[in-house]
């Protein structure tokens, strides 16, 4: 397995890219708007995208995902509370999406945005075991989501507490954390 970060430095927003060797497949989680850095990253790695994945609704930057998807013929992926006019393949709490070796666990984690997603990364020839997890936007630096960008009565503060807090803290100890944002963003 191969893992790669892509940072935006003026906003501190991180873009991941998962792949499999064996397979010469590849995904991208929360590809930003310019999607030559993702398309450039898979030549090098010798790698075609095919899942290009969005973890919620953005406020904080505009997705590149239907660009990359359109780019490479990657299958776009989105949750499905997304609230979306377009075509997407849906995915909910618990789904699996394998790469050869590779595995991304699904894990709804609303709060933030009612239909945000985690990924949870598994890496098959080194165990059994996740090996870490992409947490978009619900763990940032020495914080979590901002629960007060939730639009619906039943999310916000106390769904982020009851099920999305409870979800992560559940991991075993030794899963790393990748956050959506980075230090020094606002």
């Amino acid at each position: 397995m191969w893992f790669e970060t892509i940072i935006r430095e003026e906003t501190g927003c991180a873009a991941y890219m998962i792949g499999c060797q064996r397979t010469g497949e590849c995904a991208v989680f929360d590809p930003l708007w310019d999607v030559q850095p993702y398309i450039d990253m898979a030549k090098e790695k010798k790698s075609s995208i095919r899942y290009v994945i969005d973890s919620h609704s953005h406020a904080d930057h505009v997705s590149g995902a239907r660009l990359l998807s359109e780019a490479t013929g990657g299958e776009l992926i989105l949750p499905e509370l997304a609230d979306i006019s377009y075509e997407a393949t849906r995915v909910k709490h618990g789904d699996l999406i394998r790469m050869g070796g590779v595995g991304l666990e699904i894990v709804h984690v609303p709060g933030h945005r009612p239909e945000q997603i985690n990924l949870l990364v598994y890496d098959y020839p080194r165990g059994d075991e996740p090996w870490f997890i992409l947490t978009a936007d619900f763990v940032m630096v020495g914080d979590v989501a901002r629960p007060d960008l939730a639009q619906t009565g039943d999310e916000g503060a106390p769904v982020l507490f009851d099920t999305s807090i409870p979800r992560f803290l559940d991991l075993p100890d030794y899963v790393e954390v990748y956050p959506g944002h980075l230090a020094g963003s606002t």
